[in-house]
């Protein structure tokens, strides 16, 4: 019996051995220690959550389950809760070399009845320069009425603070929401191209473009203000010739007070490129305003080429990202300028674009009309069929 003790203990040790040799042949890769934040835990729905991961290397896939039976493979994802609950959220982090981390947070999120009514987005606003009309409708595809007619050259619009308003020729006009009461506030403005309101604030900006400066008719080009009434008007911005860059799309975020725009380069004045071979230097900027006419100039993202028209997304609090047009596709970016992505792809050139964050819904309007998808891309689907909307506007 001794001696099959020891022969047992000996072939233990050989086993033993062998099984370690084999772990040395293929060592296990260690596990990544990995993050992350979210800006809120607790609220009442809708609960707008933005997380953000914190991850050491270079992560090169993301996937978030958020507890509800949604995920993302965003790197910083921003998703809203809709029913009532206790979320657990898993984050998986692979890196580039393959390598992964995991964290689950039990219990993170606590949601509850929604305790108010949301009544704020009641209505989408388009402009239809074709037939120079704006019109109104849920944002459903259910009803839709004409808000305004007969506009001549409207190239963009604007809601907020109780009404809306719009280009035509060298004015900007304003109504109610419904249409009624309308009149032209500001006139004499050459070039006028775009415009944005802060009803919060109760301030009104708008930009023209310059001219050609070989034509005898030649215009400067500017970035002006005023109170939504058309009072107080004041030039925040210059622009000489129109081989200066200048603004060419203004949106505004009235919880921040910033005021996004397309700040573009010297060569591209509409409707056509003055000189075929400049490069597109165009950027993304947001203006603070320190005084009604006194501002710090901050870039979102630069280097970016055919942009046609742009939005920020509506919702409870401060705007996550600007959302643009160009060639095919519907692009986003965060309002820091991380993250650049394309939202849509093989668009059928598309004109405008406006987005609902704490709703999860994004429309964009094509040659087929106007369409609403998830934020994440799912559920397409083709609200208004053969309207044309140059713009797309959410009521706030």
């Amino acid at each position: 019996m001794g001696r099959q003790n020891v022969i047992g203990r000996t072939g233990g040790i050989v086993l033993l051995l062998g099984l370690l040799s084999l772990v040395g042949c293929a060592p296990l890769q260690p596990r990544v220690a990995v993050d992350f934040t979210a800006s809120e835990t607790e609220g009442v729905t809708p609960l707008l959550v933005e997380f953000t991961p914190v991850v050491p290397g270079d992560p090169a896939h993301f996937y978030w389950d958020f507890g509800d039976g949604e995920t993302s493979a965003d790197a910083s994802p921003v998703h809203v809760y809709r029913a009532e609950g206790t979320y657990d959220v898993f984050l998986t982090v692979t890196l580039a070399d393959g390598s992964q981390g995991r964290v689950r947070k039990e219990g993170l999120i606590e949601v509850q009845t929604k305790a108010r009514q949301v009544t704020r987005l009641s209505a989408l606003y388009w402009l239809n320069a074709g037939n120079g009309t704006i019109h109104r409708g849920d944002r459903a595809g259910y009803a839709q009425h004409t808000v305004a007619s007969y506009i001549h050259r409207g190239k963009d619009l604007a809601v907020g603070g109780g009404y809306v308003f719009w280009t035509a020729d060298d004015a900007i006009y304003r109504a109610n929401y419904d249409g009624s009461g309308a009149q032209a506030i500001v006139t004499g403005q050459a070039g006028l191209q775009s415009i944005a309101v802060n009803g919060s604030a109760g301030v009104l900006y708008w930009a023209c473009a310059p001219s050609d400066p070989f034509d005898s008719q030649f215009r400067s080009g500017s970035l002006r203000s005023a109170t939504v009434d058309g009072t107080s008007r004041r030039t925040l911005e210059e622009y000489e010739t129109c081989y200066d860059p200048y603004t060419w799309w203004v949106r505004c975020d009235q919880d921040t007070g910033r005021l996004y725009r397309y700040f573009d380069d010297a060569n591209f004045v509409w409707p056509t490129r003055l000189a075929s071979s400049a490069l597109d230097d165009g950027e993304l900027q947001y203006l603070v305003f320190l005084l009604p006419s006194t501002f710090v100039v901050g870039e979102v993202l630069g280097s970016m080429d055919g942009l046609t028209t742009m939005a920020i997304d509506a919702g409870d609090g401060p705007a996550h990202y600007v959302y643009w047009t160009g060639g095919m596709a519907v692009l986003r970016c965060r309002v820091s300028g991380d993250d650049p992505t394309t939202a849509m792809f093989n668009v059928n050139s598309p004109r405008g674009v406006a987005v609902d964050v704490v709703e999860g819904k994004m429309y964009w309007s094509d040659s087929e009309g106007i369409h609403r998808v998830n934020i994440d891309g799912t559920h397409a689907e083709l609200i208004y069929p053969g309207v044309r909307a140059d713009v797309l506007v959410i009521q706030e």
